[in-house]
């Protein structure tokens, strides 16, 4: 009996000098830091701050990742807010990435895996939806509608995307299509292989093409927008206002050469700011709105200081033009949407012509805090609206839907032929209207299996 009371002694003995003889107050700060610092900018920033007022996070939540911590604290808002994130020491992620492209290390393309649209085989096959400029796979000479069929010699499954997203040198056996006029099937034409160098950091450029296309009497011009700001934000990057320099000498040629019509590709533009969001609407709004307000920023209470409007800029060359049109798809979101709103609110609906797939339906704008232990916290801090300060918009539908990867023919941006410019530029010229029929005929000529994810 003494024995046992001995150990029971003992075992509270040491119990008592684990828990008081050492203070680990310092290793719960350093675990939570991250957590509690979010909570403290989230309360004071977030534009639905008010939803986190009485609202107590779990202290178990403190220790947890800080992407499921800002998750638990944007679900109070009830607002289906998927555009917060937040980066910790992170280098190797794209918070706007587009499909399988991530600008911060990749190959440089997008792709689809599909199968084979021929028929003849039952295997799957990547088709090269987008191939950006100054990357490892355009340097290889990849285009888009290129068929990738295999990889170092290996089938592709939805298992084995992610080594054609990054990583080391690859081999690819690429594949061409054609389509037989007289009855609208698909045959293989040829197979070369190609040597792609490892993956890399791949700007995204904003401006990548821009057209000035001849129809009849009308000079149509076309720009493609792949993002909306004014210049890289990588700091490594200069000049760092590089693309909205490029803007101003492509509105300034356009201008020029008399352009009278204007296709806007944003069917990749996910990401930007409103201060360049504004000065593109500047450039192609009817000149009748110049002086209007483009945007309105509509903050939470404790910063409603920074409420602002936001005003046509007068002092660029605009276009003069009556009408434009807008190529969209999912990707299409945040100011490329601002833009797209304030224009119809501007313009009238009927002479901002959408065409393409529905967008993503971003209606607000994040803002990043930094806190010196490299975390980078972008909470949503703003609506915003338009000139009359309607914020209540979602993704937009189209007046003209069409998606583009049930085609067989994928032709370079910028292309005439290119399906969703050639369909604005038919809408023009008055040969299709809204849904016409005539389009959901030429896509039944497509690519078939095309979803297989």
């Amino acid at each position: 009996m003494k024995t046992f009371l001995t150990h029971i002694l003992l075992v509270c003995g040491i119990l008592m000098t684990i828990s008081c003889g050492e203070d680990r107050t310092y290793e719960y700060e350093e675990k939570t830091q991250h957590n509690s610092w979010m909570h403290k900018m989230m309360l004071e920033h977030y534009l639905w701050a008010d939803s986190l007022a009485n609202y107590e996070p779990s202290w178990k939540s403190f220790f947890g990742k800080p992407s499921e911590f800002l998750s638990q604290l944007t679900k109070q808002s009830k607002q289906n807010d998927s555009w917060s994130f937040v980066q910790i020491d992170t280098l190797g992620d794209d918070p706007h990435q587009r499909g399988y492209f991530n600008h911060v290390e990749s190959y440089g393309i997008d792709f689809k895996l599909m199968n084979d649209p021929t028929g003849q085989t039952t295997k799957q096959v990547l088709r090269v939806l987008t191939v950006y400029p100054n990357s490892p796979a355009e340097r290889a000479g990849l285009v888009r509608n290129d068929f990738i069929c295999l990889l170092n010699g290996n089938k592709f499954t939805s298992n084995n995307l992610s080594k054609l997203q990054k990583g080391v040198a690859r081999e690819l056996e690429v594949c061409h299509i054609a389509e037989n006029l007289e009855d609208y099937s698909l045959y293989w034409t040829d197979t070369v292989v190609v040597s792609l160098a490892a993956s890399e950091y791949v700007e995204d450029e904003a401006f990548p093409v821009s057209e000035t296309i001849v129809m009849g009497d009308t000079l149509v011009g076309y720009l493609m927008c792949t993002r909306l700001t004014e210049g890289p934000v990588e700091e490594h990057v200069t000049p760092h206002i590089r693309y909205r320099q490029s803007l101003d000498a492509i509105m300034a040629q356009m201008k020029s050469a008399g352009v009278t019509e204007m296709v806007l590709d944003l069917r990749l533009c996910n990401f930007g700011n409103i201060d360049m969001a504004q000065r593109l609407a500047s450039y192609v709004v009817s000149p009748d709105a110049l002086g209007t307000t483009f945007a309105k920023t509509i903050w939470n209470q404790k910063h409603a200081d920074q409420n602002k409007s936001y005003p046509y800029d007068t002092s660029v060359g605009n276009l003069g033009l009556q009408r434009i049109y807008i190529l969209t798809s999912s990707y299409t979101q945040g100011a490329a949407e601002w833009l797209i709103h304030a224009l119809r609110h501007s313009m009238g609906e009927e002479n901002v012509i959408l065409v393409g797939t529905a967008t993503k339906g971003q209606n607000v704008m994040t803002s990043e805090v930094w806190h010196d232990f490299y975390v980078r916290l972008n909470p949503v801090v703003a609506y915003v609206a338009d000139g009359a300060g309607n914020y209540d918009y979602g993704s937009f539908t189209p007046t003209v839907e069409l998606d583009e990867f049930t085609y067989v023919q994928l032709a370079d941006y910028g292309d005439p032929e290119e399906i969703l410019l050639n369909t604005a530029l038919r809408h023009m010229l008055g040969l299709i209207s809204q849904n016409d029929s005539e389009i959901e005929e030429e896509s039944d000529k497509t690519a078939e299996g095309e979803a297989v994810e």
